[in-house]
C-alpha cells in the first residue's frame, strides 16, 4: 500500500523524499495506513504534481508557460474522448428531423465541427513549435527518458487500429439494427475498442506530457504556445456550448424516437460533462500559460 501511495507522488520528489515518507508511513501506521491516511499522501502527490507542473507555488515564468500549455493539452485529450462520444451518438441524426437541413440544431453542430478542426489545427501548430526542441532532446540522449511511454502509445495504437480494422469488417455483415445495439457480442467489442481507442490518446499525450517536461524552449516559442493554449480552450468551450445548443434543439424537434423515449440521453450527458470539465480545466492551464508568458 505504501509503495502505491508512493508511486502518485513525482518520480524526483520520490527519489528525494519517498524514503523518508515511506518510514514515516510505517512508523505511524504499523503497515497498514489507514484510508484517512491515504487520503492525506494522495493529495498531498496532487499538490506536488500540481507545484511540478508548474501550476501551483511560484514556478519561474518559463515553467508556468509551460506546465500551462501541457494542462491544456491534457485537457484536450479529455475533451477528445467526450467528444467522440457525441460523434458516435449523432449518427444519422439529421434523418430523424422532420424539416429538412436547416434550423437552429443544424447550425450548431455545423459550429462542433468547425470547432473540432480549428481546435485540430491548433494542437498539432503546437507540436510542430516544439518539433525542433524534441528532435534536439533525442540527438542529445533523451530517448531512454521517455522511451517507455513511446512505445506503450504505439503498441496501443497498433492494437487499436487492428481493433478498429477488424470491427468494420465484422460490422459489414451486419444489419443496421445489430450495429446500433441489437447483437449484444458486436455491441460488447466495439465498447472495448472504444476504450482501446480513449486508451490510445491518453497515451499519447502522456508521451507528449513526458517530453514536453524536458524540451528546452526558447522564450518565442513559450509564448506561441500560450497563444494556442487560449484558441484551443476557445475551440473548446465553442464545442462545448455548440453541443448543449444542439441537444437542446434536437430534443424539442426530432423524433423522439431518435432519444429512445428520453431526452436525457446517458450516453450524451456524459460525453458533454466530460467536455465542459475538459473546458474547465483547459481554461485554467490557458490562464496560467499566458501569465507566466506576460511574465517573463
Amino acid at each position: 500500500m505504501t509503495g502505491l501511495l508512493l508511486r502518485l507522488y513525482p518520480r524526483p520528489w520520490r527519489i528525494r523524499y519517498g524514503a523518508e515518507l515511506e518510514e514515516l508511513l510505517v512508523a505511524s501506521s504499523g503497515g497498514r495506513v489507514s484510508w484517512r491516511d491515504g487520503l492525506d499522501v494522495a493529495a498531498g502527490a496532487f499538490r506536488e504534481r500540481l507545484r511540478a507542473a508548474g501550476l501551483a507555488g511560484d514556478p519561474p515564468p518559463a515553467e508556468r508557460t509551460r506546465g500551462g500549455a501541457l494542462l491544456v493539452l491534457c485537457a484536450w485529450a479529455l475533451f477528445v474522448v467526450g467528444g467522440v462520444g457525441v460523434q458516435k451518438f449523432s449518427e444519422h441524426w439529421q434523418g430523424a428531423m422532420p424539416n429538412g437541413g436547416h434550423g437552429v440544431p443544424f447550425d450548431a453542430f455545423d459550429v462542433l465541427i468547425g470547432g473540432a478542426a480549428v481546435g485540430s489545427a491548433l494542437v498539432v501548430a503546437g507540436v510542430v513549435a516544439a518539433l525542433p526542441a524534441l528532435l534536439r532532446f533525442l540527438r542529445d540522449g533523451g530517448w531512454p527518458l521517455v522511451r517507455p511511454h513511446l512505445v506503450a502509445a504505439s503498441v496501443l495504437t497498433v492494437c487499436a487500429g487492428a481493433g478498429v480494422a477488424g470491427l468494420a469488417l465484422w460490422a459489414h455483415g451486419l444489419t443496421g439494427p445489430q450495429r446500433n445495439g441489437s447483437d449484444a457480442a458486436y455491441t460488447a467489442v466495439a465498447v472495448l475498442v472504444a476504450l482501446l481507442l480513449a486508451a490510445c490518446v491518453l497515451a499519447w499525450t502522456a508521451a507528449a506530457v513526458a517530453c514536453g517536461r524536458r524540451l528546452h524552449l526558447t522564450h518565442g516559442t513559450l509564448r506561441l504556445e500560450a497563444m494556442l493554449a487560449v484558441g484551443v480552450v476557445a475551440a473548446m468551450a465553442a464545442m462545448t456550448a455548440a453541443t448543449a445548443v444542439w441537444w437542446a434543439a434536437l430534443a424539442r424537434s426530432a423524433d423522439p424516437a431518435f432519444f429512445g423515449g428520453s431526452a436525457v440521453a446517458p450516453q450524451l450527458l456524459v460525453a458533454t460533462l466530460l467536455m465542459l470539465a475538459a473546458t474547465l480545466s483547459g481554461a485554467l492551464g490557458a490562464r496560467q500559460a499566458v501569465r507566466g508568458a506576460l511574465a517573463a
